[in-house]
């Protein structure tokens, strides 16, 4: 597709939500954004009094209540079939699976597929985008939902709740609260890269210097974002955990001020040191594997060295910084010897460099699509 427009300045960082305000105020939030009051009474303060929103949000559960909650599912149901339909009324490939759901809450915030141009659907054709309407699309999951542990992955979009067909958003939170449990859902999953640039990393950002500590011990464990559906496009966000993002989506999204701490870099004019080269890495005493970094250089402020033990759990958020990189210099016009990025000789995550990295893809279920990106879509192979 064509390069978005540049960006205007952002506001010294300020977190801006990627969807529409609601127009409705008051309500219940957690019942109308959950479908069921939180288990987690210590997550229950960051939205209490916030407005209702037109989208079925993530109830925080951790992973003890969860286990109470609800049986443990079967394999099956972890992996569920995939099969290829058509239908008239939707875009052409992709897949349809069924979930059951047997907790109050699904743990999945939706949006409309117009809302996530900027984010999850950044590289879908529009085409796409418009052929599903405003059909609900799991744009966030939280960390042990019962989604997640059915296979519910990011871009997925809910076509039918207890067998009723779902337009939007709103109508999702209102079905999923009121049906039966065990809950038979529908989903669709469009063939198309879902766009995820996030994950766990180590982290080091209070030096000048452009190369890696000199102890494992100087790093700083961050879940690291860049951009995603609370803050603008070029901007990559640090938080002390995945717990923590998923308390500042649920905030922003509740138009609550955040209570989490949350480290803001913009990544405009910035550029990847020595990026034609790949991951650098650095061997560290008492750690099986070197690891994989990159250096961020933003505009005057110190190198961000974001690490990895293993280079396909460094994917996505590399690869998440790139592409904001490379839509800036498409902006300019003529790329300066400064931000260029030069075209690399051998694809750093290609098959070939993958061997011997194990644990990356295969994340702690729970987080976020940890360590890979191309997954979220599983997209039908056309034979």
């Amino acid at each position: 597709g064509s390069a978005p427009p540049a960006p205007p300045a952002p506001d010294a960082g300020a977190m801006v939500p990627a969807a529409p305000a609601p127009a409705d105020g008051g309500g219940d939030f957690f019942g109308d954004m959950f479908g069921a009051p939180v288990p987690d009474a210590g997550l229950a303060a960051a939205a209490t009094g916030a407005v209702a929103l037109a989208s079925s949000a993530p109830a925080p559960v951790n992973e003890g209540a969860m286990s109470r909650a609800a049986p443990a599912p079967s394999a099956e149901e972890k992996k569920p079939p995939r099969h290829a339909h058509k239908e008239g009324d939707l875009p052409p490939g992709g897949e349809w699976y069924d979930a059951r759901i047997f907790t109050p809450t699904l743990g999945v915030m939706f949006f409309k597929p117009q809302e996530l141009t900027d984010s999850l659907f950044l590289q879908t054709d529009r085409e796409i985008v418009d052929a599903l309407d405003e059909r609900p699309v799991v744009a966030f999951i939280v960390e042990g939902s019962s989604a997640r542990s059915a296979g519910v992955e990011l871009g997925h979009v809910l076509l039918k709740v207890n067998g009723i067909d779902v337009k939007n958003p709103k109508e999702a939170s209102r079905l999923i609260k009121e049906g039966p449990r065990p809950l038979p859902l529908l989903f669709y999953v469009p063939d198309t890269q879902v766009v995820v640039a996030e994950g766990e990393h180590m982290v080091k950002y209070d030096t000048r210097d452009t190369g890696a500590p000199n102890s494992a011990k100087d790093w700083k464990p961050k879940y690291v974002v860049i951009g995603g559906i609370i803050a603008q496009p070029w901007m990559m966000n640090m938080y002390r955990s995945k717990s923590e993002y998923d308390i500042a989506v649920i905030e922003t999204q509740a138009r609550r001020p955040i209570s989490v701490k949350v480290k803001q870099f913009s990544l405009q004019g910035a550029r990847i040191q020595n990026d034609w080269q790949g991951p650098q890495m650095v061997k560290y005493k008492n750690k099986l594997h070197p690891w994989k970094y990159i250096v961020v250089l933003p505009v005057a402020r110190n190198p961000i060295k974001i690490s990895s033990p293993n280079l396909s759990q460094l994917k996505p958020v590399h690869e998440g910084i790139r592409r904001v990189l490379m839509a800036q210099q498409r902006d300019r016009g003529n790329p300066t010897p400064h931000t260029a990025a030069p075209v690399r000789s051998a694809d750093p995550y290609g098959r070939g460099a993958e061997r011997g990295h194990h644990g990356g893809a295969e994340a702690r279920a729970g987080n976020i699509n940890q360590g890979h990106a191309e997954a979220t879509g599983r997209r039908r192979r056309e034979e």
